[in-house]
């Protein structure tokens, strides 16, 4: 168990390529509107006592990481990897600020708009398609940005990590969450890891050295870099709990992703599998 020296919450009050691009837009429709109301990453529980729903627990990691962007009324963030909205859209309702959000799929910005013309936030928070490689902003141009579970579909991640740093005032935040690979895998692990990385289009997990390493080289310095991997575990059984029973044919499209979730359970069980909650400020 994550010592509570490395739990943000315990830190703080807690309140591409083309097909990267198809099989984003495969997951977004199945996902959205599922257990986890259109949030499309990990939840957080505080505790095994904690017994929030998984839909209030992936709301309680946008949750810290709101509260590491100290996001408040007049301040710009940026979202990188928006998903289909819902954080950018918590986030700018729970604090006032403004928020644009970016992702590689035109499905996922085209829910994420229309999520913000139903919630009345379009005058405050933007969505758009693109890369995190070539963002389409001005030096200097945010507060502060988060990337929940983006980098591990990002190949150049010391390349996406500067064009954010580029992006952000001197001296602003940028929150990272994602799954990590603390150690290598062989074996049957090794082939676990592989199908997921496959099914979720992800060239490969990042490890704890190779983000120290880009984030420096991004002129980021790291204030905080926490493996919560075991307060996010239950994510695993809760997605494949969610998607029980779904058999699409063998030709369906999305069948490598529904396969990759009842897989999700040995995959979340790997002791080499953790989740990086870290702080870093463009220096």
């Amino acid at each position: 168990m994550t010592s509570t020296a490395n739990d943000p919450s315990a830190q703080h009050t807690a309140p591409s390529a083309p097909d990267a691009d198809r099989l984003q837009d495969e997951h977004t429709e199945t996902a959205d509107g599922a257990a986890v109301d259109g949030n499309i990453h990990v939840g957080y529980w505080d505790s095994p006592e904690d017994d929030r729903s998984l839909n209030q627990a992936t709301d309680r990691l946008t949750d810290l990481v709101a509260e590491r962007l100290a996001a408040a009324s007049g301040r710009r963030l940026l979202d990188v990897g928006c998903g289909t909205g819902r954080p950018a859209l918590r986030i700018a309702r729970a604090t006032g600020a403004r928020v644009s959000g970016i992702s590689v799929s035109d499905q996922d910005v085209d829910l994420a708009r229309t999520r913000a013309d139903a919630a009345a936030l379009a005058d405050r928070v933007d969505f758009r398609h693109a890369d995190a490689r070539a963002l389409p902003f001005e030096d200097a141009s945010f507060d502060g940005a988060w990337a929940i579970e983006s980098m591990m579909h990002i190949s150049d991640r010391t390349a996406a990590l500067t064009e954010i740093a580029r992006t952000l005032r001197p001296g602003s935040p940028l929150v990272v969450t994602d799954v990590l690979l603390r150690s290598p895998v062989t074996g049957e692990a090794a082939e676990t890891v592989r199908r997921a990385c496959r099914a979720f289009g992800s060239p490969s997990l990042p490890e704890p050295a190779e983000l120290r390493t880009a984030l420096g080289r991004a002129g980021l310095e790291v204030v905080e870099f926490n493996d919560v991997g075991e307060h996010v575990r239950r994510t695993y059984q809760a997605f494949a709990d969610a998607f029980d029973g779904v058999a699409p044919a063998d030709d369906d499209p999305h069948h490598e992703f529904f396969s990759s979730t009842r897989s999700l359970p040995r995959f979340g069980a790997l002791p080499q599998i953790g989740y990086v909650f870290l702080v870093a400020r463009r220096q």
